[in-house]
């Protein structure tokens, strides 16, 4: 879902007010908000917690509200099967013989963390596309094998998803009324032609990264400057994280 956010958000229809800040800066303050949150553990530290993430949802007004509560929506449906068997395998006391109330409990925190950290990820980071967080590593210092890595992995997550959603429109107008067995072969024809489209597609990434002398042979983005809002956005997130604990507390 994240990869679906840093794959919408490559132009001009996901301006933020947010895309003041150096990308690095958003980088970090996204990744420390997420750790921190994930090591929450009871309901008053997260529902401190949940402040700052609430006040990054409605930064953008309404619009961008609605873009991101689509894909949170999208995200939740993993959620139905935390509920479903988290309690019934979670050691504990028994709800009806059957569902364990420790289990009820962990299941609702572990739903209310994916929806924070989810928030989090994609107005600070999926929401500046892939070439700005690409910048933003390569400021951070990360090594340039593992940023070729990211960015050729996303590439082709991006291709198999376009290709087999193409296949799948042509299979259902072909063969609507399928069934059965003549329905597997037609899924199994269709998978099997769709790792063989990307693989070719794969390969001719490679050769083209190879004819430019890797990755360093692209273009990429102006040198980002670190100032004053910068430094005070991250002295936000650390106040922020200062005032979860002392709630906690």
């Amino acid at each position: 879902m994240i990869l679906s956010g840093l794959h919408a958000c490559t132009g001009l229809d996901c301006e933020s007010r947010l895309d003041a800040l150096d990308a690095r800066c958003r980088v970090l303050c996204a990744f420390f908000l997420a750790f921190f949150l994930a090591s929450l553990r009871d309901t008053v530290s997260l529902l401190a917690g949940s402040a700052l993430p609430l006040i990054l949802l409605c930064i953008d007004g309404k619009r961008g509200l609605e873009r991101v509560a689509g894909r949170l929506l999208y995200l939740n449906r993993v959620s139905v099967f935390v509920i479903l068997f988290l309690p019934l395998t979670y050691p504990g006391e028994r709800i009806f013989y059957l569902f364990s109330e420790k289990g009820l409990f962990m299941s609702f925190i572990i739903i209310w963390k994916l929806n924070l950290i989810s928030s989090v990820l994609l107005k600070l980071v999926a929401s500046m596309g892939m070439t700005r967080v690409s910048s933003a590593l390569e400021g951070l210092g990360v090594p340039l094998k593992l940023r070729s890595l990211l960015l050729l992995t996303t590439r082709c997550v991006f291709l198999l998803s376009e290709r087999f959603g193409t296949m799948c429109r042509a299979v259902d107008l072909r063969t609507r009324d399928a069934s059965g067995l003549f329905a597997c072969r037609a899924f199994a024809c269709m998978v099997g032609t769709t790792l063989i489209h990307s693989s070719d597609r794969a390969e001719r990434a490679v050769l083209a990264i190879g004819c430019r002398g890797g990755i360093s042979g692209f273009s990429g983005l102006a040198a980002p400057r670190w100032t004053w809002m910068e430094s005070s956005f991250c002295l936000l997130f650390i106040i922020n994280a200062a005032f979860v604990l002392m709630a906690s507390l």
